[in-house]
């Protein structure tokens, strides 16, 4: 008990007085994680195969992260962060009709994958089945932040129909699922570096959606 209590003050001390080698170690094992996460999923995945991954062992892995958990919520929380502020940015910017605030949106989360590539994928795959299980009160924190997330999205494809920017006669919600549903299941198949960008296929999306939801003209 006496070691594991040492080590954790070690790793609480390097974290406030840490240089610059200690966080870069730590933002490998961030990296490597979220590889292995998407790879093999969370539950799958032992704090042992991240170590041995990055080619440590567990032992030295515990002075830089405490456990699975702290790596999952590196890995995923800030580009969550990120895209709530941006998504916030956009609600207060009334030069924006409201379907360019959606359409903003959509293509900062597609790029957001592609930049943080497979971070967000892996949060995208765990959300419901791991983090929406989780007592912890970061995955309390987290969840709030997705159902905060969820209703801005919402709230813009409400108000650009209540605006007669899309049709109105499909459910909001239904709207979502469809618009939405098409960047999620990219974790299925988008890699970076692949014949199309994050952008490219957030247009094309963006397109076949619009196709489908622009009022017509009487």
């Amino acid at each position: 008990m006496s070691k594991v209590s040492n080590v954790s003050r070690r790793r609480r001390s390097a974290l406030t007085k840490g240089g610059a080698d200690y966080t870069a170690k730590r933002e490998e094992l961030v990296r490597i994680a979220a590889k292995l996460f998407k790879e093999q999923g969370y539950q799958s995945t032992k704090l042992l195969d991240i170590a041995q991954a990055a080619g440590l062992d567990r032992a030295t892995v515990y002075y830089y992260v405490g456990s699975k958990e702290e790596l999952f919520r590196e890995a995923v929380e800030g580009v969550l962060d990120a895209n709530l502020a941006e998504a916030q940015r956009l609600l207060e910017d009334a030069s924006l009709s409201w379907a360019d605030r959606l359409h903003a949106i959509y293509v900062r989360l597609m790029v957001s994958y592609e930049e943080n590539y497979p971070a967000t994928f892996v949060y995208i795959q765990e959300q419901m089945h791991q983090v929406g299980s989780e007592e912890t009160i970061w995955a309390q924190e987290i969840m709030k932040k997705t159902r905060r997330f969820d209703q801005m999205l919402l709230g813009f494809i409400r108000e650009a129909i209540a605006s007669g920017e899309l049709r109105s006669d499909i459910p909001p919600r239904l709207v979502e699922h469809a618009l939405f549903g098409m960047l999620n299941w990219t974790h299925r198949w988008f890699t970076p570096g692949g014949p199309m960008t994050g952008l490219d296929i957030a247009d094309a999306f963006w397109s076949i959606f619009m196709n489908g939801m622009t009022p017509e003209k009487s």
